[in-house]
């Protein structure tokens, strides 16, 4: 058995739900990837709906706010709440996501996929507005 020293995920089709992923904690001796499964580590392409092995990302980095925003919608009650960003998680990929603070102070990472929420900075006009939102400068007909 050899150990995993690069950060290693194997994902994993569950049909209609988002796919699984769980990391890889060593390789076979033919190179076959192992991960924990019900207690036990086993071969990935073992369990059911094995796809794929991939380099996971990691966070490498975390960087100042810098003065962006997080603006957010509660659509049930039609209102909307800012934010300052506190921070920028930089992933190994390069990719980085906004930290936000909760009413406790309590840090989390904000989804990068979300209709009701918008990352901006206050010196640009945002794009798109939030659903039911009004764009300045824009009258509801030209929409």
């Amino acid at each position: 058995m050899i150990p995993a020293t690069v950060p290693t995920e194997a994902i994993f089709d569950r049909g209609h739900l988002p796919d699984k992923s769980l990391p890889v904690h060593a390789w076979n001796d033919d190179g076959e990837p192992l991960v924990l499964w019900r207690n036990e580590l086993r071969r990935a392409q073992n369990i059911e709906g094995f796809k794929e092995v991939r380099e996971r990302r990691q966070i490498v980095g975390v960087v100042p706010g810098g003065g962006w925003m997080t603006k957010w919608q509660d659509p049930s009650e039609g209102t909307s709440f800012a934010d300052p960003v506190v921070a920028w998680a930089v992933y190994s990929d390069g990719d980085a996501r906004a930290i936000d603070t909760d009413a406790d102070g309590e840090a989390a990472l904000l989804s990068s996929i979300s209709k009701h929420r918008r990352t901006y900075h206050p010196g640009q006009i945002p794009e798109t507005p939030l659903p039911g939102e009004e764009v300045p400068g824009v009258a509801a007909g030209d929409r």
